[in-house]
Protein backbone atom coordinates (compact mmCIF):
# COMPACT_ATOMS: atom_id res chain seq x y z
CA UNK A 1 0.00 0.00 0.00
CA UNK A 2 1.35 3.20 -0.87
CA UNK A 3 2.18 5.75 1.30
CA UNK A 4 -0.15 9.16 0.70
CA UNK A 5 2.28 11.20 2.77
CA UNK A 6 5.25 10.76 0.47
CA UNK A 7 3.21 11.82 -3.02
CA UNK A 8 2.34 15.20 -1.41
CA UNK A 9 5.90 16.78 -1.72
CA UNK A 10 4.96 16.58 -5.85
CA UNK A 11 2.16 17.82 -6.60
CA UNK A 12 3.53 20.96 -3.79
CA UNK A 13 6.56 20.70 -6.45
CA UNK A 14 4.20 20.67 -9.47
CA UNK A 15 2.08 23.86 -8.40
CA UNK A 16 4.79 25.79 -7.14
CA UNK A 17 6.43 25.30 -11.05
CA UNK A 18 2.67 26.29 -12.14
CA UNK A 19 2.72 29.41 -10.31
CA UNK A 20 6.27 30.27 -11.79
CA UNK A 21 5.35 29.69 -15.46
CA UNK A 22 1.80 31.47 -15.21
CA UNK A 23 3.76 34.56 -13.58
CA UNK A 24 6.52 34.86 -16.20
CA UNK A 25 3.45 34.39 -19.12
CA UNK A 26 1.46 36.98 -17.52
CA UNK A 27 4.31 39.39 -16.85
CA UNK A 28 5.84 38.77 -20.79
CA UNK A 29 2.15 39.76 -22.28
CA UNK A 30 2.19 42.99 -19.76
CA UNK A 31 5.47 43.82 -21.22
CA UNK A 32 4.82 43.36 -24.92
CA UNK A 33 1.75 45.37 -24.31
CA UNK A 34 3.30 48.06 -23.23
CA UNK A 35 6.15 48.43 -24.87
CA UNK A 36 7.36 47.17 -28.26
CA UNK A 37 4.34 45.72 -29.79
CA UNK A 38 1.62 48.51 -28.85
CA UNK A 39 1.81 50.81 -31.73
CA UNK A 40 2.92 54.03 -30.02
CA UNK A 41 6.04 55.31 -29.94
CA UNK A 42 6.54 55.05 -26.04
CA UNK A 43 9.75 54.67 -23.74
CA UNK A 44 12.49 55.52 -25.39
CA UNK A 45 11.95 54.34 -28.70
CA UNK A 46 13.11 56.17 -31.81
CA UNK A 47 10.14 55.43 -33.96
CA UNK A 48 7.50 53.63 -33.26
CA UNK A 49 7.88 49.89 -31.86
CA UNK A 50 11.26 50.00 -32.89
CA UNK A 51 14.79 51.55 -31.01
CA UNK A 52 15.90 52.40 -28.06
CA UNK A 53 14.66 49.39 -25.55
CA UNK A 54 12.49 47.00 -29.03
CA UNK A 55 14.51 45.99 -31.86
CA UNK A 56 16.63 47.92 -34.04
CA UNK A 57 14.69 50.24 -36.36
CA UNK A 58 14.90 49.89 -40.66
CA UNK A 59 16.62 53.01 -41.65
CA UNK A 60 17.10 51.35 -45.26
CA UNK A 61 14.51 52.90 -46.65
CA UNK A 62 15.58 56.03 -44.77
CA UNK A 63 15.70 59.09 -47.24
CA UNK A 64 17.53 62.61 -46.84
CA UNK A 65 14.41 64.22 -47.37
CA UNK A 66 12.09 62.55 -44.94
CA UNK A 67 11.91 64.79 -41.90
CA UNK A 68 13.36 61.57 -39.36
CA UNK A 69 16.91 61.93 -38.23
CA UNK A 70 17.93 57.93 -39.92
CA UNK A 71 20.49 56.13 -41.88
CA UNK A 72 23.18 57.85 -40.01
CA UNK A 73 22.70 61.04 -40.17
CA UNK A 74 24.44 63.37 -37.96
CA UNK A 75 21.11 65.61 -37.37
CA UNK A 76 17.55 65.21 -39.23
CA UNK A 77 18.19 65.06 -43.43
CA UNK A 78 21.94 66.11 -42.81
CA UNK A 79 25.52 64.01 -41.96
CA UNK A 80 25.97 60.73 -42.70
CA UNK A 81 24.81 60.00 -46.53
CA UNK A 82 23.25 63.27 -46.68
CA UNK A 83 24.35 66.82 -47.05
CA UNK A 84 26.60 67.74 -44.22
CA UNK A 85 25.07 69.75 -41.41
CA UNK A 86 24.69 73.22 -41.95
CA UNK A 87 26.16 75.21 -38.81
CA UNK A 88 26.36 78.99 -40.42
CA UNK A 89 23.79 81.64 -39.12
CA UNK A 90 23.45 83.24 -42.21
CA UNK A 91 22.50 80.31 -44.29
CA UNK A 92 20.43 79.09 -41.30
CA UNK A 93 18.20 82.23 -41.14
CA UNK A 94 14.53 81.49 -42.04
CA UNK A 95 14.84 84.60 -44.80
CA UNK A 96 17.91 83.27 -46.49
CA UNK A 97 15.59 81.04 -49.25
CA UNK A 98 13.95 84.59 -49.79
CA UNK A 99 17.36 86.99 -49.49
CA UNK A 100 20.08 84.53 -50.49
CA UNK A 101 23.49 85.66 -50.31
CA UNK A 102 23.51 89.00 -51.60
CA UNK A 103 26.13 88.66 -53.74
CA UNK A 104 26.40 89.37 -57.49
CA UNK A 105 26.00 86.42 -59.33
CA UNK A 106 22.90 84.23 -60.66
CA UNK A 107 23.88 81.03 -60.75
CA UNK A 108 26.27 80.73 -57.52
CA UNK A 109 29.17 78.04 -58.11
CA UNK A 110 30.84 77.69 -54.62
CA UNK A 111 31.83 73.97 -53.53
CA UNK A 112 29.10 72.39 -50.94
CA UNK A 113 26.33 74.87 -52.16
CA UNK A 114 22.95 72.83 -53.15
CA UNK A 115 19.58 73.65 -53.83
CA UNK A 116 16.61 71.19 -53.45
CA UNK A 117 13.56 71.83 -55.54
CA UNK A 118 9.70 70.40 -54.83
CA UNK A 119 7.38 69.43 -57.55
CA UNK A 120 3.95 68.09 -57.79
CA UNK A 121 2.97 64.68 -56.74
CA UNK A 122 5.80 64.79 -53.79
CA UNK A 123 8.81 64.46 -56.27
CA UNK A 124 12.18 66.80 -55.85
CA UNK A 125 15.28 67.14 -57.49
CA UNK A 126 18.40 68.27 -55.48
CA UNK A 127 21.68 70.10 -57.07
CA UNK A 128 24.88 70.25 -55.04
CA UNK A 129 28.30 71.28 -56.09
CA UNK A 130 30.19 68.63 -55.07
CA UNK A 131 34.06 69.60 -56.17
CA UNK A 132 35.77 71.33 -58.51
CA UNK A 133 37.40 69.86 -60.74
CA UNK A 134 39.60 69.92 -64.43
CA UNK A 135 38.60 68.35 -67.48
CA UNK A 136 40.26 68.33 -71.00
CA UNK A 137 40.30 71.76 -71.76
CA UNK A 138 42.57 72.59 -69.46
CA UNK A 139 40.08 74.33 -67.54
CA UNK A 140 38.67 74.49 -64.18
CA UNK A 141 34.94 73.69 -63.70
CA UNK A 142 32.40 73.09 -60.74
CA UNK A 143 30.94 69.68 -60.98
CA UNK A 144 27.22 69.80 -60.05
CA UNK A 145 25.32 66.91 -59.52
CA UNK A 146 21.81 66.50 -59.89
CA UNK A 147 19.66 63.79 -57.91
CA UNK A 148 16.28 62.76 -57.41
CA UNK A 149 13.30 62.64 -60.27
CA UNK A 150 15.65 62.93 -62.63
CA UNK A 151 17.94 60.59 -61.85
CA UNK A 152 21.72 61.32 -61.43
CA UNK A 153 23.04 63.74 -63.67
CA UNK A 154 26.90 65.26 -64.07
CA UNK A 155 27.24 68.67 -65.05
CA UNK A 156 30.03 71.24 -64.95
CA UNK A 157 30.16 74.62 -64.79
CA UNK A 158 32.44 77.92 -64.80
CA UNK A 159 32.25 81.61 -64.68
CA UNK A 160 34.74 83.94 -66.16
CA UNK A 161 34.29 87.56 -66.30
CA UNK A 162 30.39 87.25 -65.25
CA UNK A 163 29.43 84.91 -67.96
CA UNK A 164 28.94 81.59 -66.93
CA UNK A 165 29.81 78.67 -69.02
CA UNK A 166 28.10 74.77 -68.87
CA UNK A 167 30.73 71.76 -70.16
CA UNK A 168 28.99 69.84 -73.20
CA UNK A 169 30.01 66.16 -72.91
CA UNK A 170 28.90 65.11 -76.08
CA UNK A 171 30.93 68.37 -78.37
CA UNK A 172 33.64 68.49 -75.81
CA UNK A 173 33.28 72.04 -75.65
CA UNK A 174 31.49 74.98 -73.51
CA UNK A 175 28.55 76.83 -74.27
CA UNK A 176 27.16 79.76 -72.68
CA UNK A 177 24.71 79.25 -69.82
CA UNK A 178 24.22 82.55 -68.51
CA UNK A 179 25.87 85.84 -69.83
CA UNK A 180 27.51 88.68 -68.14
CA UNK A 181 25.75 91.61 -67.61
CA UNK A 182 22.50 90.60 -69.10
CA UNK A 183 19.78 92.54 -70.80
CA UNK A 184 16.50 92.06 -72.06
CA UNK A 185 16.57 90.31 -75.64
CA UNK A 186 19.91 89.21 -75.26
CA UNK A 187 20.15 85.98 -77.29
CA UNK A 188 22.06 82.91 -78.02
CA UNK A 189 21.70 79.55 -78.70
CA UNK A 190 22.96 75.92 -77.50
CA UNK A 191 22.79 71.98 -79.21
CA UNK A 192 20.18 71.48 -77.05
CA UNK A 193 17.62 75.04 -77.98
CA UNK A 194 16.68 76.86 -80.89
CA UNK A 195 17.22 79.67 -78.52
CA UNK A 196 17.70 81.23 -75.33
CA UNK A 197 16.35 84.67 -74.30
CA UNK A 198 16.60 86.85 -71.36
CA UNK A 199 13.24 88.18 -71.12
CA UNK A 200 13.61 90.43 -67.76
CA UNK A 201 16.12 91.09 -65.28
CA UNK A 202 13.31 92.74 -62.94
CA UNK A 203 10.81 90.02 -62.91
CA UNK A 204 8.65 88.98 -59.81
CA UNK A 205 7.33 86.19 -58.85
CA UNK A 206 5.50 84.92 -55.45
CA UNK A 207 7.02 81.45 -54.89
CA UNK A 208 5.43 78.73 -53.24
CA UNK A 209 7.92 78.83 -50.51
CA UNK A 210 6.40 81.72 -49.21
CA UNK A 211 9.18 84.27 -50.71
CA UNK A 212 7.82 87.45 -52.39
CA UNK A 213 11.48 87.46 -55.03
CA UNK A 214 12.18 90.97 -57.23
CA UNK A 215 14.73 91.79 -59.51
CA UNK A 216 15.08 88.15 -61.16
CA UNK A 217 16.08 87.38 -64.10
CA UNK A 218 13.83 85.41 -66.18
CA UNK A 219 15.42 83.79 -69.10
CA UNK A 220 13.05 81.54 -72.03
CA UNK A 221 14.66 78.30 -73.50
CA UNK A 222 12.65 77.70 -76.67
CA UNK A 223 12.82 74.05 -78.12
CA UNK A 224 10.60 72.90 -80.84
CA UNK A 225 8.93 76.27 -80.59
CA UNK A 226 7.78 75.27 -77.12
CA UNK A 227 9.07 78.48 -74.02
CA UNK A 228 9.77 77.44 -70.93
CA UNK A 229 11.03 80.04 -68.04
CA UNK A 230 13.70 79.98 -65.93
CA UNK A 231 13.98 82.30 -62.50
CA UNK A 232 17.13 83.18 -61.21
CA UNK A 233 18.28 85.28 -58.20
CA UNK A 234 21.59 86.90 -57.64
CA UNK A 235 23.36 85.63 -54.49
CA UNK A 236 20.73 82.48 -54.57
CA UNK A 237 20.84 81.07 -57.98
CA UNK A 238 17.64 79.08 -59.69
CA UNK A 239 14.46 79.59 -57.47
CA UNK A 240 11.89 78.57 -60.26
CA UNK A 241 12.09 76.20 -63.11
CA UNK A 242 8.72 76.21 -65.06
CA UNK A 243 9.31 73.23 -67.40
CA UNK A 244 9.54 70.98 -63.88
CA UNK A 245 6.76 72.73 -61.96
CA UNK A 246 9.74 73.27 -59.72
CA UNK A 247 10.34 75.80 -57.06
CA UNK A 248 13.20 75.91 -54.69
CA UNK A 249 12.34 74.62 -51.08
CA UNK A 250 15.50 74.24 -49.48
CA UNK A 251 19.27 76.32 -50.31
CA UNK A 252 22.45 76.18 -49.08
CA UNK A 253 25.00 78.83 -50.74
CA UNK A 254 28.42 79.70 -49.44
Amino acid sequence: MKNKNAIRPHRIIDFVSLMVVSIFLISALSSCEQTCYDDEKNQDEEQVDCGGVCVPCDTTNGTCFDGIRNQGEEGIDCGGPCNACVTDTTVLNPNFICTGTGGSSYFPLTVNSYWIYRMPGSQWFQLEITEETQLSNGEYYAHMITTGAFGTIHDYFREESGQTFKWNNALSAEEVYLPANPTVGMQWTTAGTDSIVIESTTASLNSQNGCSYSGLLQVVSYSAGTGSSSYYKQGLGLVQLSSASAYLDSVVVF
